[in-house]
């Protein structure tokens, strides 16, 4: 049995083949339990990730360490949101371009996905946190944030009606929208409080010309009355399309784009003679480059331990690698001293050798791949 999971800020959503189950999000180490009672042990569990970790070392480690906690339950496997959300799209309407826009309480990222026959490829992406749920709520309802979108959502419809009439009558624009415990906000201050969230939110889904995407707002801040303003004519799947989407993966309907070969030439000695190997670098999270069944250590400016397999920048601060079979060297000049281990991993544009430290409590550095030799 294949199970898909969504973690959001607030919210998880289990897929499993007895149904849809949306609890509130459990600790970190309390996530397995919960994931072993509604789908049993055993089975693979697919994951939608926001994209927005795969571009920073601090969201690096986030899914290193959610692939580890669901790992007791079952084989795992992530995928990014902005995929997940255009395979429920593509499910419904056919293959093609698909604008995400996702809306969640941390911020709002937007994706442009193509899906071809069952392959999934996320083209581009960006994300902005100051266009977030949160952030929209701590400038209305300072200190009563967590209130607010709890009383936004819960009265959602009267929300809209309410924003609606003080948009075209200004005398109504005094009128209470929102009670948020003691802090009550006005239609007006949520209309002047939204314009500059509204206007990032477009400024993030104009930076690709989207004539031919259909846009796609998915997201729990997208049920904000004001939000789907800022992506007219998008499609609305609801809160449920990333678990939806999620569950289509796991069950091999869609899967994403594969990341390309890439190898690293090493020179080693070998039985007293010098020889070259060319060693892979794998792209699934919780797996890293080896030689003979050890990690192969990035060393830099910092000697590696006696017989650890390991490898070094060149004087340029430069990681060899070869793309595909192709030269395609990475750009590390600015990497902080210590030992890494090595992983391709996917970002929004376009897949990055990743370095995780050894050493504790060190975040992962992303390294973009070059543009490889022709």
């Amino acid at each position: 049995m294949t199970t898909a999971l969504d973690i959001g800020t607030a919210t998880t959503r289990i897929r499993t083949a007895a149904g849809l189950a949306v609890l509130a999000t459990p600790p970190p180490d309390a996530l397995a339990g919960v994931l072993a009672r509604a789908a049993g042990a055993g089975g693979p569990v697919t994951c939608a990730v926001p994209d927005h970790w795969r571009d920073h070392g601090a969201g690096l480690a986030r899914q290193e360490l959610l692939h580890a906690t669901v790992l007791p339950v079952g084989p795992a496997t992530l995928v990014g949101r902005f995929a997940a959300v255009a395979a429920h799209a593509a499910a419904r309407t056919g293959p093609g371009r698909y604008l995400v826009c996702d809306a969640g309480a941390s911020g709002t990222g937007v994706g442009l996905c193509e899906v071809s026959g069952e392959s999934v490829r996320l083209v581009d992406g960006a994300f902005d946190a100051a266009a977030g749920g949160d952030a929209f709520a701590a400038a209305v309802a300072p200190g009563r944030g967590r209130e607010f979108a709890a009383a936004a959502a819960q009265h959602a419809e009267r929300l809209a009606a309410v924003l609606a009439t003080a948009r075209e009558k200004a005398l109504f624009r005094n009128a209470l929208a929102v009670r948020a415990g003691d802090v009550e906000v006005t239609a007006g201050a949520l209309l002047e409080a939204f314009e500059p969230v509204g206007a990032r939110i477009a400024a993030l889904a104009g930076r690709w010309s989207a004539g031919s995407a259909r846009p796609v707002l998915t997201g729990g801040f997208a049920g904000f009355p004001l939000v789907a303003e800022a992506l007219p004519g998008a499609l609305r799947p609801g809160p449920h399309a990333a678990v939806e989407g999620a569950a289509l993966f796991a069950g091999g309907v869609f899967r994403e784009a594969p990341l390309p070969d890439v190898r690293l030439p090493i020179h080693r000695i070998r039985d007293g003679l010098p020889a070259e190997a060319e060693i892979g670098v794998p792209g699934r999270p919780g797996r890293f480059a080896a030689l003979n069944g050890r990690d192969l250590l990035l060393c830099h400016r910092r000697e590696p331990a006696l017989g650890v397999p390991s490898l070094m920048l060149d004087d340029a601060g430069t990681l060899p690698v070869e793309v595909d079979g192709r030269p395609a060297p990475c750009r590390a000049a600015a990497l902080p001293p210590g030992a890494y281990r090595l992983g391709l991993r996917a970002a929004t544009r376009g897949p990055v050798v990743a370095l995780f430290p050894l050493a504790p409590d060190a975040e992962p550095v992303p390294v973009p791949l070059g543009r490889p030799a022709r």
